[in-house]
């Protein structure tokens, strides 16, 4: 396991086209001063992985039902003569196959369509760059969260550990709605390590009642009188290690409440502790990108797996942004009737009596919704279940986006806080978003905190 800020993968420039940039967590001054302040979740997901970076400008042409991408103006020739040249260097140099898959496919030019079925084309896009995660890593690739150009949607891709280098290539797809040239510059995606040992388990909040505890303990009487005048900042303190002897005590399954251990060595078994109707589903990878193409690959890797939760709406809503108010509208009668089944859980497992001393714990999963302060595109879900990580381990919450919104990006220390809500970006003004039941909102997926900072190495061709 890399000690935190190490390096963890190697990675050679062939072209120029694209860097590796790390983002600060208030994205240069732009989140809200509120934010700043409290929201170390939201704040960790901007700064997550190392974002790909445009050095120079891509234009993407819609053409005949395919995709074209090249260098905008100036620098499309200076682009064509180093991809001309790099080539020959990369395969001569072993860094690629001679005749492989990848040779064929970047032989043809820095991107080219791929189709799957009857679906939109996508685009590949080579990034010029090619990575080596170090041994037992992987390194997932996926869009640019919180902070992106919202005409295009990168897909996820896990480039697994096989010794050798692999072409970084960023698959997008252009939204309709999209001009016909579109211009891309800065930030188009995200890479980051991650460790593929992780299994989850899923439970009952009877199977895990400590969990259940350390909500209602961390969202006390205390919490809600703070809140009403000022930012709590208690997570900040959790996770900071300074709440072990008071208030927001919480454990993760065995380890010492309120701890928060660095680098713990060892897999990863994440429990999703299920608090209500609509339970998420647990998702695992079962394909990687290699050496051997740009077409994923099934997964053989034995006992070596890669875990994730999917969480879905619950609560069919429609919600409106006019500048200033957003207004949630669910389907009153599914919110009555979960939030019903949440609080007959909490009774079960605890007793009437726990339910009446902790109400503002549970309204914080009944009411299922969350609203922001006046003048801002955001709100919350929270979803009727919790998820624990062993201590050193974070879960990374990606937003799954629909139309009209985004869900946000972000890190949570699930080693001690166990909520995982999703943050919606309204991003229509006017006309209303709507989620139904069943659709997907987050992925969660558990990370060790020392991966949250781990760079890279620079690789060089053997010549240079």
């Amino acid at each position: 396991m890399a000690a935190a800020g190490d390096a963890c993968f190697e990675v050679l420039d062939a072209l120029g086209l694209c860097r590796l940039t790390r983002r600060a967590g208030d994205l240069d001054g732009a989140v809200p001063l509120r934010v700043a302040k409290a929201c170390v979740p939201l704040l960790e997901g901007n700064a997550f992985g190392l974002q790909i970076t445009l050095a120079r400008p891509i234009e993407v042409q819609r053409r005949l039902g395919s995709l074209r991408a090249e260098p905008a103006g100036e620098h499309r020739e200076a682009l064509l003569r180093a991809h001309r040249a790099a080539l020959p260097r990369l395969v001569t140099q072993g860094f690629l196959a001679p005749e492989g898959a990848w040779h064929r496919a970047l032989r043809g030019g820095i991107a080219w369509t791929c189709r799957a079925g009857l679906g939109p084309p996508r685009l590949r896009l080579w990034t010029g760059l090619l990575v080596r995660p170090d041994p037992g890593l992987w390194l997932r690739v996926a869009g640019a969260a919180n902070r992106r150009n919202v005409l295009i949607d990168v897909s996820e891709a896990y480039l697994a550990d096989d010794g050798a280098f692999v072409p970084l290539v960023v698959e997008l797809r252009v939204r309709d709605e999209a001009p016909r040239v579109l211009r891309l510059e800065g930030e188009i995606g995200c890479v980051a390590p991650v460790l593929p040992d992780v299994q989850i388990e899923a439970c009952a909040l009877a199977d895990a009642p400590e969990v259940g505890r350390a909500h209602a303990a961390f969202y006390d009487a205390r919490y809600f009188a703070v809140k009403k005048g000022e930012v709590t900042r208690k997570y900040r303190r959790l996770v900071g290690g300074k709440a072990r002897a008071g208030e927001g005590r919480a454990g993760a399954g065995g380890a010492e409440e309120g701890s928060v251990e660095e680098g713990s060595a060892g897999p990863a078994r994440a429990r999703l502790v299920v608090a209500g109707p609509g339970a998420p589903e647990i998702a695992e990878v079962t394909e990687v990108t290699t050496a051997a193409g740009p077409d994923p690959v099934p997964w053989r890797g034995g006992a070596r797996r890669l875990q994730s939760i999917v969480v879905r709406n619950a609560v069919p809503f429609r919600a409106t942004f006019d500048g200033h108010t957003l207004a949630v509208a669910p389907e009153a009668p599914r919110l009555a009737e979960g939030a019903a089944a949440v609080e007959r859980t909490f009774a079960r497992v605890f007793g009437e009596d726990f339910v009446a001393a902790n109400r503002g714990a549970l309204w914080y999963l009944t009411k299922y919704f969350t609203p922001h302060p006046p003048g801002e595109p955001h709100f919350f879900v929270k979803p009727w279940a919790f998820t624990t990580t062993p201590p050193g381990w974070s879960s990374l919450l990606e937003g799954i986006h629909g139309e009209g919104y985004d869900v946000m990006r972000g890190v949570v220390a699930t080693d001690v806080f166990f909520a995982t809500p999703a943050v919606f970006h309204v991003r229509r003004i006017g006309a209303a978003i709507e989620v139904p039941e069943g659709a997907p909102l987050l992925r969660v997926l558990p990370i060790p905190r020392d991966l949250l900072r781990a760079g890279f190495r620079e690789a060089r061709f053997l010549d240079g």
